[in-house]
């Protein structure tokens, strides 16, 4: 992707967020999740309209897979009979259309052209239920993790063909790459080359529960995972994505407190006490959306954890794959 096609896609992530906060449609599929609600129906993995795939040119086989987990670019829909649907469905073209622009980003970040990469359209939770609170996520976010696990398996038994494999998300897909992450059979886990949940977060007592969960704490550890969350001051934070127990900077790669350049006006600094990234130079007003500030208040800046770091994770992602690949 060329440098004014990046920018048009990370522009594009973030208009579709800020998009209206409803759609109507004429007609739908699935099963009522209530009088009220609509649950599509579930994905089938075999269908290749369930996927974006993309793979390097050339004939030999890739050194690596990405498998990619999307972030919430959907709002709550409404069917034609009046039903609320809090799902996506990838059978709806503008649905997809939503989800192009942070597909293109992250495989323009992480795959670069030369690693597989796969990404299933698995049924996210909208916006309105990660604004409803926590509750309201963790109602409802199960299928959606039923999905991405199932799309997993899939992915592993018919496509991986035995390659090592990054596993990366942001935001909603942040939060599902740590729970495959917790549940990774061991001979999965001994491919995993990292696991890069952006914009999420992990507790000290999940590190203490599941062992697979190994804070990265370089920039060229195998089988660990990437998380930080950025934002101007602590008070900024999201409550329902942070606070984190661990935290990186992509800039430096360190975990402690040593300020990194992000360019020549933005520095880049971990907080250790809160375990966020406090970013310096950049003006709060300009990455501020009204619409999204029920979740993301002056000063956050979530929707940048890919754009604002994307050279820096692109060079980490290949960095980490040859580590794996020496071992």
């Amino acid at each position: 992707m060329c440098s004014s096609s990046k920018s048009m896609a990370a522009a594009a992530v973030l208009l579709a967020l800020a998009a209206a906060s409803s759609l109507t449609v004429s007609s739908c599929r699935g099963n009522s999740g209530g009088t009220d609600t609509f649950i599509p129906a579930v994905p089938d993995w075999s269908d290749a309209a369930a996927w974006y795939i993309s793979q390097p040119s050339g004939d030999n086989a890739p050194a690596a897979d990405i498998f990619y987990i999307l972030p919430t670019c959907i709002w709550d829909w409404t069917a034609a009979d009046g039903q609320t649907c809090r799902y996506s469905d990838y059978t709806r073209t503008d649905h997809i259309e939503a989800f192009l622009p942070s597909v293109e980003l992250a495989e323009d970040i992480f795959a670069q052209g030369q690693y597989g990469f796969y990404c299933p359209y698995y049924r996210q939770i909208s916006l309105n239920v990660w604004m409803d609170g926590e509750a309201a996520v963790e109602e409802l976010f199960p299928l959606s993790m039923e999905d991405v696990s199932a799309a997993f398996d899939y992915y592993l038994d018919n496509y991986n063909e035995g390659r090592p494999f990054v596993l990366a998300g942001f935001s909603q897909g942040g939060k599902a790459v740590v729970e495959l992450v917790k549940h990774l059979p061991a001979p999965a886990y001994k491919r995993m080359v990292a696991a890069y949940a952006i914009g999420y977060r992990v507790s000290d007592e999940e590190l203490a529960q599941y062992p697979q969960l190994r804070p990265a704490v370089d920039s060229t550890g195998t089988g660990t995972i990437i998380c930080y969350n950025s934002v101007a001051t602590p008070e900024a934070a999201c409550a329902v994505l942070s606070p984190s127990d661990i935290c990186i900077n992509p800039v430096n790669w360190t975990t402690g407190a040593t300020p990194a350049e992000l360019n020549d006006s933005v520095t880049v600094t971990v907080d250790t006490d809160h375990h966020l990234l406090i970013v310096d130079g950049l003006d709060p007003e300009q990455y501020w959306l009204p619409s999204l500030a029920p979740m993301f208040s002056k000063g956050n800046y979530h929707l940048q954890e890919l754009t604002l770091y994307q050279d820096h994770l692109r060079r980490n992602t290949a960095l980490r794959v040859r580590n794996f690949s020496d071992k």
